[in-house]
């Protein structure tokens, strides 16, 4: 009864989970679909141009007139557009290195302005139309040179002297008639009467704003190394520290799983999208700063969005492991290969967050280098990408809450009597499919009729001193039935394990006689690998090198006068 009450618990836990996962995915679609709608609504849309002909008259006052003369009001010129709208100027623009722009000294560019009332060319000054480019106080102005009949386009030029002083980016034009402003049509819009200026950008430049983002980056992962470094002497003993020196880095302690001793891919993607983040935001502030004469806050645009959902998934991801079970710690180091395999299982839900995190961020960064120099904001990210990015992580973290948990080993126990042969093993841990035996409780070996699967498997091989490669035919399989469960998984009792014990004695299946002589020599030099296979294929491999240690006192040997005992680290503080 007490089983069942248990075991019924699990079975709602896990059928629980899986709807939250789901729930959560939904979430982050709709949610990722909801803010791009609302950012698509939030900008500006073009104003539809009007029908409806006007054109205005002055109400300025005219002088009197004597007699039968019939007064004249003088229509007031009106702008309706401008060409060309992209100004493309050859002199490089840079910012510390001064260019030469002797070789463009005959450069310009000719524009026509389209309106209705442009006065006849006459020398006088009530007839002068300037046509004026930029704001106060790089203004370029010139002249217009000819004007059409019907007074509807006039035709100017700017030269290379004037087009110097305009920087990149958006203009706005101003149309003057005798020093007056002139009338905007209502047929356009403000911003028609904007000219962008395109010039190149040396390479130089652009490597010195890159070399100044990339800075201010490496000085704040370097704030990040030194307090990561102050962790990790913390929390590690130093014997482990001296071993694995050249296994772990600073990195990879960052983004480890300490349970597992994996590299997590939940953290992997915050730190990805949080250094990508950060760059882009410096980069394009230096830059528009540099080239375009703009210091202001930069607009995140969607990759606020962005890191929502990154870190959503790093949350959601770390309830998955406490609740369902953290996964399986597979080889011994830490490695990449562990961002995409769980429990040394190759997880196609984790693959593909993988790929289109990478192509992601990939695409924006080669967006910002190369409009970073005309750009306003961050790259906008379309909706349909943070849709996907949203399914993406919902199949990532429902993968994680479908899959069992993967075993973890914590420590291994060698028993052997004073000048005898080993007597037998215990691996501690958690998450390890049942033996085919168990204790029960007068402390006898029974056969287990509660396990549910196809058990667990554990391999034994000892490992060569010089290359820590496994020596050949040297291996030995132990299969469930040879295998004890010692403490069974008290939320799954029926499933998983935490204590299994491995009789060495009467062992079956020996490559040669001295095989248990020379395995005890080389467990006690720690030159030993120890495998289990779970019954869903995932696995845990242990050599001695595991960052989590055993919090529990284990068994005493028992009817043994002395034992070997090898545990993976110090408790931490």
């Amino acid at each position: 009864m007490h089983l069942f009450k248990i075991s019924s618990k699990r079975i709602s836990k896990r059928h629980y989970y899986p709807l939250l996962s789901l729930s959560l995915a939904c979430l982050l679609l709709f949610s990722s679909v909801g803010l791009g709608k609302a950012q698509e609504t939030a900008s500006p849309s073009p104003i539809q141009p009007s029908n409806t002909n006007f054109e205005r008259t002055s109400t300025t006052p005219f002088s009197q007139q004597t007699g039968n003369e019939t007064p004249t009001i003088r229509k007031i010129p009106s702008v309706k557009s401008i060409n060309p709208k992209n100004f493309y100027i050859s002199i490089p623009q840079s910012w510390l290195i001064q260019e030469d722009v002797s070789r463009y000294k005959d450069e310009k560019v000719d524009v026509i302005v389209v309106g209705e009332n442009f006065p006849q060319q006459d020398n006088s000054l009530t007839n002068k139309i300037d046509i004026k480019i930029g704001k106060t106080p790089n203004i370029v102005t010139t002249t217009a040179t000819e004007v059409t009949e019907d007074g509807k386009a006039i035709f100017a030029s700017f030269s290379n002297k004037q087009l110097k002083q305009l920087s990149r980016g958006t203009h706005p034009v101003n149309i003057e008639v005798g020093g007056k402003a002139t009338n905007i049509d209502r047929q356009v819009i403000d911003d028609e009467l904007q000219v962008k200026v395109i010039r190149p950008v040396s390479g130089l430049t652009t490597l010195i704003v890159l070399g100044l983002a990339t800075i201010c980056v490496v000085v704040l992962v370097l704030i990040i190394y030194l307090l990561a470094m102050q962790a990790k002497k913390a929390n590690l003993p130093n014997t482990f520290l001296q071993k694995n020196r050249n296994n772990l880095n600073t990195f990879q302690w960052l983004i480890l799983d300490r349970k597992t001793n994996t590299l997590s891919l939940a953290h992997a993607q915050f730190v990805w999208w949080l250094t990508i983040i950060v760059f882009g935001y410096l980069f394009l502030f230096i830059g528009r700063g540099a080239i375009q004469g703009v210091w202001e806050f930069v607009p995140l645009s969607g990759f606020g969005y962005t890191f929502l959902i990154s870190l959503a998934t790093l949350v959601t991801a770390q309830a998955t492991s406490e609740i369902r079970g953290s996964k399986g710690a597979g080889e011994v180091h830490p490695a990449w290969s562990d961002l995409v395999v769980h429990g040394g299982v190759l997880a196609l839900e984790r693959v593909q967050q993988v790929v289109w995190n990478i192509i992601i961020g990939i695409a924006f960064i080669v967006i910002l280098l190369v409009t970073y120099t005309t750009a306003s904001s961050l790259p906008t990210i379309p909706t349909e990408l943070l849709a996907l990015m949203g399914i993406s992580a919902g199949g990532y973290i429902g993968g994680k809450a479908v899959r069992k948990a993967g075993a973890n080993i914590n420590q291994v126990v060698l028993y052997a009597p004073s000048n005898e042969s080993p007597d037998y093993i215990t691996i501690a841990g958690a998450n390890f499919s049942l033996g085919g035996k168990i204790l029960n409780s007068e402390g006898q070996e029974v056969i287990n009729t509660q396990i549910r699967d196809a058990g667990v498997i554990i391999q034994l091989v000892y490992l060569d001193s010089k290359t820590r490669e496994e020596i050949p035919n040297t291996l030995v399989e132990v299969k469930k039935d040879d295998i004890i469960t010692m403490k069974t998984d008290p939320d799954a009792p029926m499933e998983f394990c935490r204590r299994l014990k491995i009789p060495l004695k009467n062992l079956r299946g020996l490559p040669t006689e001295d095989w248990l002589a020379k395995f005890t020599a080389h467990f006690d030099s720690r030159e030993v690998k120890i495998t289990i296979i779970n019954a869903d294929g995932q696995r845990a491999v242990w050599d001695g090198s595991i960052i989590a240690p055993e919090r529990e006192t284990p068994p005493p040997a028992v009817e043994s006068n002395s034992a070997t005992e090898l545990q993976t680290s110090e408790s931490f503080n």
